[in-house]
């Protein structure tokens, strides 16, 4: 039920309207809702993106601002460190929720953490969701536990959660 409250919605490569989770979730549980995507490259490293990638990003956020525009929204753009980003922009809207999509290399999940703790001690509400992937990796494990490392047992022991059995 949607609530009085104001939260982000932090995009990084997840830069799409339709499923969305934390986008889905922020409208179940906000009024109102600011898009914000946070240019911050030097967090990524060493997977900081190339010249392809940055034209892609640039295309890829106008798309993004212009299907906004049209549902009586925008984008905000920042730079910057994203924790100091965050906070600044929820002081400066009033937002009390910050809602994004994981992603799973090394670097950012350790990143992510360390916001997720860092926000939550400011008194910000975080939530993450499964962004990119029909399975979080901890969700899909062998018997034993471990990973697969062999794709035709991890997709015997994915397939039957895709068809719905």
């Amino acid at each position: 039920m949607r609530g009085p409250e104001t939260g982000i919605l932090w995009l990084r490569r997840d830069l799409r309207l339709a499923d969305n989770l934390a986008l889905l979730e922020a409208v179940a549980t906000c009024e109102r809702i600011l898009p914000l995507y946070i240019h911050s490259p030097h967090e990524e490293a060493p997977w900081a993106p190339g010249g392809a990638s940055n034209w892609w990003l640039h295309h890829s956020l106008a798309a993004l601002d212009q299907s906004l525009r049209e549902r009586g929204s925008r984008l905000a753009l920042e730079r910057g460190e994203s924790l100091e980003t965050l906070l600044r922009v929820a002081k400066t809207i009033g937002a009390t929720r910050i809602f994004w999509n994981r992603l799973y290399d090394p670097a950012t999940r350790e990143r992510d953490a360390r916001l997720k703790v860092a926000l939550r001690a400011q008194g910000m509400l975080c939530q993450s969701h499964k962004g990119l992937l029909l399975f979080e990796p901890w969700e899909v494990r062998t018997g034993a536990g471990e990973p697969y490392r062999v794709y035709s047992a991890f997709w015997r022991r994915c397939a039957p959660g895709l068809n719905g059995s």
